[in-house]
Formats: structure tokens, C-alpha cells, sequence
């Protein structure tokens, strides 16, 4: 009985240890780190993260397939529409969507602005899903003038403090 309860209490603290690691890991890379590297072209607009330096960029990832992200790239982008002139803020939305057909059909039936919206797949998608530390899930996150990423899913209190609104 003792060696369970050891055993069992070894994994707890391994468990508790692990579970900080992967969450300080995650706060390290979504805040306080530069905006990696990205160039995408959607066909009609190209979009460089350099060329966005000297304002807030709303970098939102979403999938057809993951409803809190399709609604979360709904509600970015209506928060940008109305709050912030597009000097001070930006949103982009990158889909990782496998058919370019649904992307497109998502992007008309939702009312999204065609030129803030990328559809990436293939390899370009692993690379932004590894640079962007994306294992957890689909995301938004909220990019200072000079690149740096400085919040990850960002709130409407969060964003209106950043805009002074």
C-alpha cells in the first residue's frame, strides 16, 4: 500500500511539473517574443508581417473544422471593423483548411473582408503551426507595432486598452 501511494503521488508531481513546463513554454512563446517571419499571398493580396511594423496586427488562425476559431475569426474581425481605424490596427486570418472550396465558401458565408483572409496548406502550414507554437489548438494573437507578440487570445478589454478606445 505504501508503494502505490508513493507511486501515485511521484506521478502527481511529475504530472504538476510537466503541466507548468508546457504552460511556461506556451506563455514564453505567446508574449514578449518577436512575430516570426511571414509572407502570404491569397491570390489578390500578398501580406508581409514586416511591412504591418508601426501598428497592431490581429493574427488570427482558424479552421472551418474548429468552430470556436471560425467564430473567434468573426468576432476579430467585426471588433476590428468597428473599433479601429485602420491606422492603429489590423486583422489578418490565416485558414489551414485541406479544400481551398470550403475556405472559400466559409470566407462568402461568413462575410469576411477576401483581402484579411489566407488559406495555407501543405508545408506552409506546418511551418506556421510550429512557428507560431499552434499544438494546442487554433488562436488569435495580438502583435505590437515593433513585432512583438504581446497577448494571445485577446479579450475586447485587452484590445480597447491597447487602442485606447
Amino acid at each position: 500500500m505504501k508503494k502505490a501511494f508513493t507511486i501515485l503521488a511521484l506521478f502527481a508531481v511529475m504530472l504538476l511539473t510537466s503541466s507548468a513546463y508546457n504552460e511556461s513554454v506556451a506563455d514564453k512563446a505567446a508574449s514578449q517574443s518577436v512575430a516570426p517571419m511571414l509572407v502570404l499571398d491569397n491570390g489578390n493580396e500578398t501580406f508581409a508581417l514586416s511591412e504591418m511594423r508601426g501598428k497592431y496586427l490581429l493574427l488570427t488562425f482558424w479552421s472551418s473544422t474548429d468552430a470556436n476559431s471560425r467564430v473567434a475569426c468573426n468576432e476579430y474581425t467585426t471588433f476590428v471593423k468597428h473599433n479601429a481605424s485602420n491606422d492603429r490596427m489590423s486583422h489578418i486570418a490565416i485558414n489551414f483548411d485541406k479544400s481551398k472550396g470550403l475556405f472559400n465558401e466559409i470566407v462568402k458565408r461568413d462575410n469576411l473582408d477576401t483581402a484579411a483572409q489566407f488559406n495555407v496548406q501543405g508545408e506552409v502550414a506546418s511551418t506556421i503551426k510550429r512557428d507560431f507554437h499552434l499544438e494546442n489548438g487554433f488562436e488569435t494573437v495580438l502583435i505590437d507595432p515593433s513585432g512583438v507578440i504581446i497577448a494571445k487570445n485577446p479579450g475586447v478589454e485587452t484590445l480597447m486598452r491597447y487602442l485606447s478606445i
